[in-house]
């Protein structure tokens, strides 16, 4: 028997029919069960979102009796949102920074500083120090977003300037700041080839493990923190933050959950979270339990701008607006209303500052 004869034989009883006589039909015949459960889903899915608003309040209770139970009815929901995000990282680990002088220009003496935060995992970011200053300075955190990094933010690539973010260094630099630029993961304007997991894909794998990549930065952020302020020209009772898209979802998180920072700044980022379900900012269950205007209870009293721009691409105005008519009760009830500030400027997805520094400058600057 021929080669090519064998394999017929074999592809022909591979085909062979074993029931004959059972019942078929086309595919396409079932095709509107398939769509029917898929859209019966979605229904489902755009009730449990409809009702998340008022789990939510029912959730996250804070008592308004004194400013001391305040204080602690926050310190228990700080706590849930930790445990939520996975925060702190396991393996946490304390080290010295490691300091790279990378030049003196006209306003400052710029420092890369590295540190070990968990085993095998480091902190970057770029520290600025005011040249001539005469007593120890209030610290301005300030963070970059998707596709950026410090460098940008910075303004130190040429020909580029600081991109959209609206020079914040070095006008923070100019009022007296100390500066520090923490880094995220993010390739160089999304354009870049860097080896391995992308970042939601490391996200879905520390989820897996415990953590996620918004507590391992946040951790990364507050430990650079710890070593910044022992330094001599830095105030440790006067820090700030600001920071734009992914840097505005850091600027929330991290000063609702570290009361080190005084004042802050979030840029075209807060908004109603059910409309933007990234995987990178969404936990099991917190449309539930807390979303934007929750996490500004954990703040309150402390001052915190939020400014969105009207033609913003990527976060739309109106559910900006909407939600931050939820997070300004907050500050209404504890009797601070001037402390909220919801700024809609006109422009697109960028850092404007218009009243950014202001705003802060009464709480940080003496």
């Amino acid at each position: 028997m021929s080669l090519a004869v064998f394999i017929a034989i074999a592809l022909a009883a591979a085909n062979a029919e074993p029931y004959p006589d059972r019942h078929q039909e086309p595919i396409e015949v079932t095709h509107d069960n398939r769509q029917e459960q898929y859209k019966q889903i979605g229904d489902y899915l755009e009730r449990l979102k409809s009702e998340s608003t008022a789990k939510r309040d029912e959730h996250f209770q804070l008592d308004f009796s004194s400013p001391e139970t305040y204080a602690a009815s926050q310190e228990k929901l700080r706590n849930h949102v930790r445990a939520r995000i996975g925060y702190p990282p396991p393996h946490a680990v304390t080290a010295e920074p490691r300091l790279e002088h990378v030049a003196d220009d006209a306003y400052a003496s710029i420092y890369r500083m590295w540190l070990d935060v968990v085993e095998g995992v480091e902190s970057y970011g770029i520290l600025s120090i005011p040249h001539k200053l005469e007593a120890p300075a209030p610290l301005l955190i300030c963070q970059h977003g998707g596709s950026g990094n410090p460098e940008l933010l910075q303004g130190m690539i040429p020909g580029i300037g600081s991109g959209n973010y609206g020079w914040m260094v070095q006008r923070a630099l100019e009022e007296g700041y100390v500066t520090y630029a923490p880094a995220l993961i993010f390739p160089h304007r999304n354009t870049e080839e860097i080896e391995g997991p992308d970042r939601r894909e490391l996200d879905r794998q520390l989820r897996y493990v415990g953590t996620s990549i918004l507590a391992l930065e946040l951790y990364k952020i507050a430990r650079a923190v710890d070593e910044i302020v022992k330094r001599p020209e830095v105030d440790v009772e006067r820090i700030g933050m600001m920071g734009l898209s992914y840097g505005g979802c850091y600027t929330l998180y991290a000063t609702a959950l570290d009361t080190r920072i005084k004042a802050a700044v979030s840029s075209c980022y807060f908004n109603e979270r059910a409309r933007y379900p990234w995987s990178d900012w969404s936990y099991h269950n917190f449309l539930n339990e807390f979303a934007d205007a929750e996490l500004c209870g954990l703040i309150a009293p402390r001052p915190f701008l939020i400014e969105v721009g009207v033609k913003d691409e990527l976060f739309t105005i109106d559910g900006a607006r909407a939600e931050a008519e939820r997070a300004k009760v907050y500050w209404e009830k504890l009797g601070v209303p001037e402390r909220f500030v919801f700024e809609a400027f006109d422009g697109v997805h960028e850092f404007k500052g218009d009243q950014a520094y202001d705003f802060v400058r009464p709480f940080l600057r003496k």
